[in-house]
């Protein structure tokens, strides 16, 4: 197994670094390991992916990863299933986006898959643009009228609001990164951040064996708790943020994961147990601190 000098967050040396599992889904090669720092709380994947084997990943691989990893009924077998799909997820973020975004203005989304996200916001008058590597989605979102580029290169400093889900976590140089989301910025807008949270509960509290060997993907260079997303960002200036938890799976979907040791659980019990139980259930994760998402609202200051 090979070790890794320091922490790549925030260059802490050998001793502070430990295997957290040599579990990695979809390591075909088994050289992979997940590290975690005790200094800054960031868990990553040591070694990292080639340049090359990212492009050829993220080309020609990961809509069939996401499509075997993900299950019945979500969506990666194409874009029209994938927008059906997500619906929940474009409900559950609208909750919290409404108050954060203004009344009208340009919207960019790094890695907009098929852009689920975009198309209500375009309906509701915003100017929506999009970022995405794969050619499978990106098509079928530049078929939708929403403008999609291949790199930031052509883009200035005009957009109101800059939003990423899930995507962080791929990202291998993540400060760098979210310099560069600023940088689109105008003075004073935001940017809306969701990544997984590695105090999931279905590792952390119920320690189901086979979640543990599922979770933890050859996709992502880091996995990040609340406290390492706030390291992250404290390195940033010219910034103001909130970290905020959310809850994305339900009660149902734990539950087949404690029964069957596998995904696609979404809303199985529900119509039986009702929404009531299922909303209790998502505030006490989200109280406790063990809910399964971790979602940042960062402002770029004046």
């Amino acid at each position: 197994m090979a070790l890794p000098n320091q922490c790549p967050l925030c260059s802490s040396g050998r001793e502070n670094q430990s295997v957290i599992t040599p579990h990695v889904y979809g390591d075909k090669q088994s050289i992979h390991t997940f590290f975690k720092c005790s200094k800054c709380d960031v868990i990553y994947l040591f070694p990292q992916l080639t340049p090359e084997q990212e492009h050829k990943f993220y080309a020609q691989e990961f809509e069939g990863f996401m499509n075997a990893r993900s299950g019945e009924n979500a969506g990666w077998d194409g874009p029209e299933s994938h927008v059906k799909s997500n619906q929940g997820q474009f409900d559950r973020r609208w909750k919290y986006l409404q108050s954060m975004l203004p009344e009208q203005g340009k919207i960019l989304e790094f890695g907009c898959s098929s852009g689920f996200m975009l198309y209500p916001l375009q309906e509701k008058g915003y100017e929506c643009s999009g970022i995405e590597p794969s050619g499978v989605f990106s098509e079928y979102v530049r078929s939708k009228n929403v403008e999609i580029f291949e790199s930031t290169s052509a883009l200035g400093a005009d957009f109101d609001v800059v939003m990423h889900y899930f995507v962080l976590e791929h990202v291998k140089e993540p400060a760098l990164f979210l310099e560069e989301n600023l940088r689109l910025l105008k003075p004073g807008g935001t940017l809306i951040i969701e990544i997984p949270n590695a105090d999931d509960p279905l590792y952390t509290i119920y320690d189901i064996p086979a979640f543990e060997r599922f979770y933890w993907s050859i996709a992502h260079h880091w996995y990040f708790t609340k406290e390492s997303f706030e390291y992250l960002l404290n390195s940033i200036s010219g910034i103001s943020f909130e970290i905020i938890l959310d809850q994305r799976y339900d009660l149902s979907n734990h539950m087949v994961w404690a029964r069957d040791g596998k995904p696609a659980g979404m809303g199985k019990f529900s119509g039986k147990l009702g929404t009531e139980i299922e909303n209790q259930y998502r505030k006490a994760l989200i109280d406790s601190g063990y809910a399964d998402t971790v979602i940042g609202i960062i402002k770029k200051n004046n």
